[in-house]
């Protein structure tokens, strides 16, 4: 788990540094595609956190046969060390749907929930 992080961090830094490195070397004509491949980088990010939460949830209903009723239940028994964060520094949204079912939401990029940019993943 802390290498999958790891790594991802290590990507997004990749990505800062290939950005700024094409403001200053004159490629300002890329720099919209390189804001969207951020983005998409972000976004990515945050759908792997989410999946991390669904693993420990998922963990959760299984010992317990029921959903939590927040995520502070799930990190008492699973300690959540990473995921809990979206790419924007938002903390993600759990909903239980059902004693198995739930729903977890990202703000997305405007960091306000109940838009179109946000990332929602239901299991």
């Amino acid at each position: 788990m802390k290498i999958k992080g790891f790594l991802v961090i290590l990507i997004l830094g990749v990505v800062i540094v290939y950005f700024v490195f094409m403001v200053k070397s004159g490629g300002q004509a890329n720099i919209k595609q390189e804001i969207d491949a951020f983005s998409r980088a972000k976004a990515k990010l945050t759908r792997t956190n989410m999946r991390t939460l669904q693993r420990a949830i998922s963990s959760y209903i299984a010992s317990h046969d029921q959903a939590p009723d927040n995520l502070a239940e799930v990190s008492l028994s699973y300690p959540i060390t990473t995921g809990k964060l979206d790419a924007w520094g938002k903390e993600i949204k759990y909903e239980g749907l059902s004693s198995d079912k739930f729903r977890l939401t990202s703000a997305g990029g405007d960091k306000q929930f109940n838009t179109e940019d946000d990332i929602v993943m239901e299991y």
